[in-house]
């Protein structure tokens, strides 16, 4: 799982002694990429540079980290006098901290820099601050270390990846399927009976396949629908009323339930008959995309990606936020982002984009075009970066009209 050599030469780069981690692996991508440990409560993981990582566990989960986790030196709270501390504490949660503290110094000892990364608690950091110790919030550490994927990653990834084809497949089957009727509301038959096609039921769908496969919806899947899938986080109300005749974004990001990787795919289709001014978003936007597939590499900066976009869609004719821009239409996002144990997650790509991309990082490209008096057009693949170009790990087709 994951380049984690890479995390020592991150911390001597940035002059880094030591790390600390504290946080539920359920919730916090970084530790269960640590660690391949997964627990719905905190607990500790320290590490100095060139030396073995140790994991500190509640006595409950002692025996279920040594069999689970990648770490081999696992050890228990009560190794460390936990409830001593805790109940010399006037409150529990501060003397919880003061424990974390307690382990700490034992470990690492106060005289040296030690990285947190920076969603670590302040709470916490003022609790250790005040013990002695020398805590240093960094940027991009054990997140720069995530971007490049192992082969395992990848193949999760690839999963779910499938997985968000099946699903698509299926959803855009049962709206191709719908009847069209009065004001062009689609309707479907079960059982005997015409219901009309609501978000809710297209979003079912999803996540009936997702559950069949070891996957759940990161968040809700984004089934938006006419004019209001021209904000591109709109995710459709349950009760939205599917339409003929207008754009229908399908934006599907699953994460795989035991793996935790993502995948991440939009497609947008129109039941019927596409207008004219859709027509031609979506020649854009499939156009552009070719161009940005055949332009991502390793040693390419998104920057300039970003730029080829915005050149693009303006010679279209369509505004762009290029520069800071207000627009109310046009292109309205950055061209994409790395995808792995988060939707959103590192190398960004964009206009402000500093680093190159490098082999085997994994991101989705993602170009959009959005008008409030249309909707929206966006088709998202996610891809595997590789020396001489990309290895596009979407496999599913792209068509408008169903």
């Amino acid at each position: 799982m994951g380049m984690r050599k890479d995390i020592d030469r991150i911390l001597a780069e940035k002059e880094l002694s030591a790390m600390l981690l504290y946080s539920e692996s359920c919730k916090n991508t970084n530790i269960y990429y640590l660690t391949g440990f997964l627990a719905p409560d905190p607990f500790i993981f320290l590490k100095k540079v060139d030396e073995d990582p140790l994991m500190v566990v509640s006595q409950m989960e002692l025996s279920r980290a040594r069999e689970e986790s990648i770490i081999k030196n696992v050890r228990s709270y009560a190794d460390y006098g936990y409830a001593e501390i805790v109940k010399s504490s006037s409150d529990p949660k501060i003397g919880g901290m003061k424990f974390v503290a307690a382990v700490v110094k034992k470990e690492l000892g106060t005289g040296k820099s030690i990285y947190v990364p920076p969603s670590f608690p302040v709470m916490l950091t003022d609790v250790l601050r005040d013990e002695g110790l020398k805590i240093v919030p960094v940027f991009d550490v054990v997140e720069k270390a995530r971007e490049t994927k192992e082969p395992a990653e990848i193949e999760a990834i690839r999963y779910v990846q499938k997985t968000v084809e099946e699903a698509t497949s299926k959803a855009i089957e049962l709206i191709a399927r719908a009847e069209v009727g009065a004001n062009g509301t689609l309707f479907y038959r079960e059982g005997g009976k015409k219901e009309p096609l609501v978000v809710g039921k297209v979003r079912a769908v999803f996540d009936h396949v997702f559950a069949d496969r070891g996957c759940v919806a990161a968040e809700e899947t984004i089934v938006a629908c006419g004019p209001k899938s021209a904000f591109p986080h709109y995710s459709g109300d349950a009760g939205d009323v599917l339409k003929a005749n207008q754009p229908i974004v399908l934006d599907v990001f699953p994460r795989s339930v035991k793996k935790r990787y993502v995948s991440d795919m939009t497609r947008t289709i129109v039941k019927g008959r596409a207008s004219r001014a859709v027509k031609r978003m979506f020649e854009t936007v499939l156009q552009t995309r070719g161009a940005l597939l055949d332009a991502v590499k390793a040693g390419v900066l998104g920057s300039k990606m970003q730029e080829l976009c915005y050149d693009m869609f303006e010679k279209a004719g369509y505004q762009t936020v290029k520069g800071g821009k207000k627009i109310s239409k046009g292109y309205l996002h950055s061209i994409g982002h790395g995808v792995g144990l988060d939707v959103h997650e590192g190398p960004s790509m964009g206009e402000f984009s500093k680093y190159p991309l490098e082999e085997h990082n994994v991101v989705a490209v993602e170009p959009g075009l959005y008008d409030p008096d249309v909707g929206g057009m966006r088709i998202e693949d996610i891809v595997e970066v590789t020396k001489k170009g990309c290895s596009n790990l979407t496999k599913m087709d792209i068509c408008l009209e169903v």
